[in-house]
């Protein structure tokens, strides 16, 4: 019983370790890759996303319900700089946070007699 809570314990402390915020200078030490950018780029990287520069947003639908499945890519374009690593997010690359804590992401849609509708909604947190 000791071992099983010692082996429990220890699996808990390295879970939380790896949810640790990023520090201000891991912008220094991993690559930052820009959006959009299809040259190799290491496993472990940030994303920037620049402020005004395009990018390709995919949507896509798919299910048993449908005929065929179906996808269309958009450009889209932000406002201000965005730095993305793994589960983290930043306005600065310096500054980390967890994306859901800078970002709020409500996606909707519906039916009617038009047909239908879907609506991804991506607000910066306030």
């Amino acid at each position: 019983m000791k071992i099983a809570l010692t082996i429990l314990f220890v699996a808990l402390l390295s879970g939380c370790a790896s949810m640790n915020t990023p520090s201000a200078s891991l912008i220094d030490t991993i690559p930052v890759v820009k959006v959009g950018v299809t040259d190799d780029t290491p496993e472990d990287h940030i994303v920037f996303i620049p402020a005004n520069t395009e990018f390709p947003v995919k949507f896509s639908l798919n299910g048993t319900i449908f005929n065929s499945d179906l996808s269309s890519t958009i450009m889209a374009s932000f406002k201000q700089d965005l730095y993305l690593y793994k589960y983290w997010a930043s306005l600065d690359g310096k500054k980390w946070v967890n994306s859901h804590k800078l970002l709020n992401v409500q996606p909707s849609g519906g039916f009617d007699k038009a047909g239908a509708t879907v609506e991804v909604k991506l607000d910066l947190v306030q």
